[in-house]
């Protein structure tokens, strides 16, 4: 069992390039214990994972189960297998987080142990149109359906303590659905969501992006719709 440990990288990926090196390298760097799951990749990206030596901990899905199902698979091992207290925080494979945005929310989740930390960009110019499009329209659709008040609904940096990850396993969904999911349950439950700011960052105009547009998008209106005339007079608390 792991012990000397304090900050968690759990990091879910599907094919991914050789910028998951590179975020590897920083986290190792900057102090981070990491749990990466290879969310079912295809043979040719295999010699990468064998390359990922900076990687503390390497869990492996024989075939694509989604971004929801790693995580949870990430966390299931860490609940299982990390003793407390530690904080986690999700970062995307494509190296599309900074690692000083890294350090930033693992840092207020740190000060704020019963809260989930989001990772919070200004989606404004230089963010890919699809992007900015599609998390302005998705925020305007979850605001006026369910009580959630979180900004940057898309976001993929998010950091929590050892409290929240029993909690956090046990949330539906096994692709993108599932963090939708994980704002409109920890609203209903009041748990805080706070959000820090961080810079956008998208390399090649977010082409290493797995979000299928058609479906994965169905599957997130489809948790939003179903949370329609829930809405409660509870809001998140000021963000940071």
């Amino acid at each position: 069992m792991h012990t000397d440990q304090t900050k968690i990288a759990l990091i879910p990926a599907y094919n991914p390039d050789r910028k998951l090196l590179a975020v590897l390298r920083d986290l190792s760097a900057s102090g981070f214990f990491t749990v990466l799951v290879d969310d079912g990749s295809d043979e040719q990206h295999q010699k990468l994972f064998d390359a990922a030596g900076k990687a503390n901990v390497l869990l492996r899905h024989k075939r694509n189960l989604g971004k929801g199902a790693a995580l949870k698979t990430g966390l299931g091992w860490i609940r299982d297998n990390i003793q407390a207290p530690c904080t986690v925080v999700t970062v995307d494979a494509d190296g599309q987080h900074r690692i000083d945005d890294i350090r930033k929310v693992a840092s207020v989740a740190e000060k704020h142990p019963s809260a989930l930390i989001i990772g919070s960009r200004k989606l404004g110019k230089g963010v890919p149109f699809r992007s900015r499009s599609g998390n302005f329209f998705t925020r305007t659709v979850l605001h006026a359906l369910t009580p959630v008040t979180v900004y940057d609904t898309q976001s993929g940096l998010r950091a929590f303590s050892h409290n929240l990850v029993p909690l956090l396993a046990g949330i539906d969904g096994t692709r993108y659905e599932y963090e939708m999911r994980v704002l409109i349950e920890f609203t209903r439950r009041r748990i805080p969501i706070l959000e820090a700011r961080i810079e956008a960052v998208y390399i090649g105009s977010n082409s290493t992006s797995h979000f299928k547009t058609i479906s994965d998008a169905k599957r997130v209106y489809k948790v939003i719709f179903q949370s329609a005339g829930k809405k409660r007079k509870y809001r998140n608390p000021k963000s940071n």
